[in-house]
């Protein structure tokens, strides 16, 4: 089960620290609680667990091997910018980090979707909120995957109790927001929003 309340609280505690920057360790634990949900919505959700968990790896692997450089986002990217890996590793901190941040903003409008959900069926808020947010970095052909399993959503009843209920999204939705206004400032400081 999803425990929000964990979620929230880790990323609030990412946002401690120097104004404006966000402890990577504690974003990586709140995302690895929170990619606990794309089970709950269905199996063809899985192979978008599968995939958090392998970035959330790649991050977690490159804290261990040189813990100076990945404390902060901001230090990561001050690090992998001076060693020059952006540009010359295809999976270098920023560029996975700018996988996990693009599907956050999606989990923000997902979450707030449900609270404000006043029908059974969430395909419609939630196509919305994918609409708005990650469908702009698919192809068309990722798109037209997630349109379809748009149908195998859980209703919002079921998908409520399975996350212990709705009380806890409105402050989640506004630490999630937060923390990726943090981060987005952060990249698009730095010149690395475009990263593909």
């Amino acid at each position: 089960m999803l425990d929000l309340t964990l979620v929230g609280n880790e990323f609030q505690n990412s946002l401690e620290g120097e104004e404006g920057d966000i402890q990577l360790d504690r974003y990586l634990a709140a995302y690895l609680e929170l990619n606990n949900i794309f089970p709950i919505l269905g199996n063809v959700f899985k192979f978008v667990s599968k995939d958090v968990t392998q970035k959330i790896s790649i991050l977690q692997t490159r804290a261990e091997s040189q813990p100076d450089g990945y404390q902060t986002v901001r230090l990561m990217i001050k690090h992998e910018r001076e060693s020059g890996c952006v540009a010359k590793e295809r999976d270098n901190g920023c560029r996975t980090l700018l996988r996990l941040h693009r599907a956050l903003e999606f989990v923000a409008e997902f979450m707030n979707a449900i609270y404000e959900a006043s029908d059974e069926s969430l395909v419609n808020p939630v196509w919305d909120a994918y609409n708005g947010t990650l469908a702009a970095h698919h192809t068309w052909l990722i798109r037209k995957t997630v349109g379809g399993a748009m149908y195998t959503l859980p209703t919002r009843t079921s998908l409520l109790e399975q996350v212990g209920g709705a009380d806890n999204l409105p402050r989640l939705v506004a630490i999630i927001r937060r923390v990726y206004n943090s981060v987005q400032h952060l990249f698009s400081e730095h010149s690395l929003l475009q990263l593909k």
